[in-house]
C-alpha cells in the first residue's frame, strides 16, 4: 500500500511538472521590462538628471550678493622709525567691504538661472524620450532578427527533409541528379543566411546591453508587443526639444536685460575701524572709524556697454530664429511620420488579408503533392519563407515608426 501511494504521488508530481512548461522556462525580456531597466540604469540619462540637479542648486545662489571682503592692515606708519606709537595717525585697521551690482542685476541673474533650470529639465525629458525610442528601436530590430532566424530554421528543417527525399528518389532512379543538386543549393542558400542573422543578434544585444546590462541577453517573447497609442493631435509647444529651445530664447532675453543694467553704476561700500596705540608718554589716542562708498563710472559706453548689449541682442535674435526653425522641424517630422505610419499600416493590412494567405495556400498545395516537379516545391518554399520574413519586417517597421511618433508626440496616459 505504501509503495502504491508513493508511486501515485510520484506520478502526480511528474504530471504537475510536465504540465507547467513555463515554470522552469528561461526568463524573457519583454519590451516594457527593457524600457523600465533603461530608465533606471542608463548612465547617460542619469548624467542629464545630475545636470538638472546642478542647475537647481545654481538657481539658489546665483542671485545672492557676492561675499563680503575682510581687510586687515596698518595705516600711516612713519618710515623714519616704523614705530606704531609715535605718530597720531598710525593705526591698525580692520575693515569690511561689500560690493553691490548695478540695478536689478541680482534679480535678473536669478531669473536667468531659473531659465537654465527649465532648459535642463526639458533636456532630461528629451533624453528620456530619446532613450525609450532607442531601446524600442533596438528591441524591435532584435525581435525581427530572432524571429527571422526561427523562421529560417524551420525552413532549413523542411529543406533537409526535401533533400533527403530527393536523394532517396535519385538512388531509386526516380529523380534526376540535377534536381538533387538544386535541392542542395536551396539548402545552402538557407544555411548562408543564418550566420549573418546570428551576428546581427549579437550586435543588437550588445547595443541593448549599453542601457540595460546583462538583461539584454535574455530571449525575447514570441509575440510582437503593442506600443502605446500616440495622441491624434501634435502640440509642438509640449515637446521637450521646443521647450528647451524656448528656454534658451528666454535666457537670451534676460542676458539682454543684464547688459542694460551695466549702464547703471555699481557700488562698493567700505567700513573700517582703526585701532591707535597710546602716545609715548602714555596718553590714550581715540580710535578712528572710516566709511567709504565707491561707484562705477560707465562713461566709455560706446567701447564697452554698447558693444556688449549689441552682442546679447544679436544672440537673442539668433535664439528666436532657432526656435522658429525647431517648430518647423518638429511639425515636418510629425507630418512625415504620420504619412509613413499610414502607409505601413495599409501595407500590413494588404499583407495580412490578401498576400500572406495566398502564399501560405500555395505552399500547402505544393506540399500536398500537386506540384509538377520538385523545382515548384523549392520555389514555393522559398517564396513562403521570403513572404513570412517580409511580413515580419513590415510589422516591425510599423512598430518602429510608431515609436518614432511616440518620441515626437509623447504617450497618452
Amino acid at each position: 500500500m505504501f509503495v502504491s501511494n508513493l508511486s501515485r504521488c510520484a506520478g502526480i508530481v511528474f504530471i504537475l511538472i510536465t504540465g507547467m512548461p513555463g515554470a522552469f522556462a528561461a526568463p524573457e525580456l519583454a519590451l516594457d521590462e527593457a524600457e523600465r531597466l533603461a530608465l533606471e540604469q542608463a548612465p547617460w540619462l542619469q548624467h542629464h538628471r545630475s545636470s538638472a540637479d546642478a542647475a537647481a542648486e545654481r538657481a539658489i545662489y546665483e542671485g545672492r550678493l557676492p561675499d563680503p571682503q575682510l581687510t586687515l592692515g596698518l595705516a600711516n606708519v612713519p618710515t623714519d622709525s616704523y614705530r606704531l606709537n609715535r605718530e597720531d595717525m598710525t593705526m591698525t585697521v580692520v575693515g569690511v567691504r561689500q560690493a553691490f551690482p548695478p540695478g536689478k542685476t541680482l534679480k535678473l541673474k536669478t531669473e536667468r538661472a531659473e531659465k537654465e533650470l527649465a532648459r535642463e529639465q526639458a533636456r532630461v525629458q528629451m533624453e528620456q524620450r530619446n532613450l525609450l525610442r532607442q531601446v524600442r528601436q533596438t528591441w524591435l530590430e532584435l525581435y525581427f532578427q530572432e524571429q527571422s532566424l526561427r523562421t529560417l530554421d524551420e525552413s532549413r528543417h523542411l529543406a533537409h527533409k526535401q533533400l533527403d527525399a530527393a536523394e532517396g528518389r535519385y538512388r531509386a532512379a526516380q529523380e534526376t541528379q540535377q534536381s538533387v543538386l538544386r535541392s542542395r543549393q536551396a539548402l545552402a542558400r538557407l544555411d548562408e543566411r543564418a550566420p549573418m542573422i546570428r551576428a546581427q543578434i549579437l550586435r543588437l544585444q550588445a547595443q541593448l546591453a549599453r542601457w540595460i546590462g546583462e538583461a539584454a541577453y535574455k530571449t525575447l517573447p514570441a509575440e510582437l508587443p503593442v506600443l502605446p497609442a500616440a495622441p491624434g493631435e501634435f502640440d509642438v509647444t509640449r515637446h521637450p526639444e521646443w521647450t528647451a529651445t524656448q528656454s534658451m530664447l528666454d535666457e537670451a532675453r534676460v542676458e539682454v536685460e543684464i547688459a542694460r543694467q551695466e549702464y547703471k553704476p555699481g557700488m562698493m561700500l567700505d567700513v573700517s575701524y582703526g585701532f591707535r596705540r597710546p602716545m609715548p608718554d602714555g596718553t590714550e589716542r581715540p580710535d578712528l572709524l572710516s566709511a567709504m562708498v565707491t561707484f562705477d563710472l560707465p562713461v566709455f559706453r560706446d567701447k564697452r556697454q554698447d558693444r556688449k548689449l549689441a552682442e546679447k541682442q544679436t544672440m537673442e535674435a539668433g535664439a528666436r530664429f532657432e526656435l522658429d526653425d525647431k517648430r518647423r522641424e518638429l511639425e515636418s517630422m510629425d507630418r512625415s511620420l504620420r504619412a509613413e505610419l499610414d502607409g505601413l499600416t495599409e501595407r500590413e493590412k494588404i499583407f495580412a488579408e490578401r498576400l500572406l494567405p495566398a502564399t501560405r495556400r500555395e505552399a500547402q498545395v505544393t506540399v500536398a503533392g500537386f506540384a509538377r516537379d520538385q523545382s515548384e516545391y523549392r520555389d514555393a518554399l522559398m517564396k513562403s519563407l521570403d513572404t513570412e520574413i517580409e511580413y515580419l519586417r513590415l510589422r516591425v517597421d510599423r512598430a518602429k515608426a510608431q515609436s518614432e511618433l511616440l518620441y515626437l508626440t509623447g504617450e497618452q496616459s
